[in-house]
């Protein structure tokens, strides 16, 4: 009996002592964030299998996060007109109108777009103040695995209220 109790308290702390890594879940609704660097100076390619972005294009990716300097006509200077797009190859369905933790199920294939890019179709609107606010949509990515995680932006702006670095929730979706 005291052994079985002894056996019975170290496999209760092992499991109370083990911490999941975040960057792992392939746990359908387990929503995780990641935040970009500052894209107006740098592009990231994000990996969801490690939720890790890199300057390295040659890192695995699953999309890109970056910015176009374009001149508006009658501006003194460029601004940054921040886009993502999938890795070549790859492609995106968008959920319009959608909050993240609403979406479960993956799209049908014919709603998947190969070589996905925002620089067809805004995913942000501004404000009469100049803020980028993340248009209400949900993407789904098909990756080289075969998952299909799915995200929403939720901020374009640090902690500092600098912009230019996207913050994102996503999770696996089935």
């Amino acid at each position: 009996m005291k052994y079985l109790l002894t056996v019975l308290m170290v496999l209760a702390l092992i499991t109370i002592g083990c911490k999941k890594n975040a960057t792992e879940s392939n746990n359908t609704n387990d929503i995780m964030e990641h935040s970009t660097m500052n894209v107006k100076t740098a592009t990231e390619y994000f990996n969801f299998a490690t939720n890790s972005g890199s300057t390295d294009e040659a890192a695995a990716y699953d999309i890109v996060f970056y910015s176009i300097l374009i001149q508006p006509e009658g501006m003194p200077f460029p601004i940054s007109d921040p886009q993502f797009k999938s890795k070549d190859g790859f492609s995106i369905a968008v959920i319009k109108d959608a909050k993240l933790e609403n979406v479960t199920d993956v799209p049908g294939s014919s709603e998947f777009v190969t070589d996905y890019t925002t620089e067809t179709e805004s995913w942000y609107h501004m404000t009469d103040d100049r803020i980028v606010l993340s248009n209400e949509n949900v993407w789904v990515v098909n990756t080289a695995d075969g998952k299909f995680p799915a995200f929403e932006i939720t901020n374009y702006y640090d902690e500092q209220g600098e912009s230019g670095v996207y913050t994102i929730e996503w999770k696996y979706l089935d």
